[in-house]
């Protein structure tokens, strides 16, 4: 059985954090990389620990790559979080993460590589993500992983 993980590293700015994360699943992986805002990260982990204690919810972080005109092309590193079973003691919730790595050149929309996965998680282990966000936002780990298992039904 291969390992299921996401892994994230950070380059932090004053008032913003690129985060990169390597996603593993089933023996496929894949990159994808995306700019946030600070206070977008810390209301995800809110939401993250809300969902971890209630258990009922869904939580968003979206990054994505943009036209020249604003729009959105391209959604380079995507984390939707969301409850399978809602028990508060032992509850699972579904990881669903999506990341995409740019083409090299504008003209070749084929070059884009894209993976898409689930890892399902207990319910603890999302609260203890949510600090680990936390604090590689602030600069005090420097790599964070959520480990899943696919066969946890």
């Amino acid at each position: 059985m291969s390992k299921n993980n996401l892994k994230i590293t950070a380059d932090r700015e004053d008032y913003a954090v690129g985060l990169k994360s390597y996603l593993n699943v089933n023996g496929f992986s894949g990159y994808g990389e995306g700019w946030f805002n600070n206070s977008d990260i810390k209301e995800f982990c809110s939401k993250l620990s809300s969902i971890s204690v209630e258990m009922e919810g869904e939580a968003e972080l979206l990054g994505t790559e943009k036209r020249l005109d604003g729009s959105d092309y391209l959604e380079t590193m995507c984390i939707r979080v969301y409850v399978l079973c809602a028990s508060k003691l032992n509850g699972i919730v579904g990881v669903h993460i999506t990341l995409s790595e740019r083409p090299s050149s504008d003209s070749r929309a084929q070059e884009i590589l894209k993976m898409s996965g689930e890892l399902k998680v207990r319910n603890r282990l999302l609260g203890v993500f949510s600090s680990d966000l936390q604090d590689l936002m602030n600069g005090g780990v420097n790599e964070i992983n959520m480990v899943g298992d696919l066969k946890i039904f």
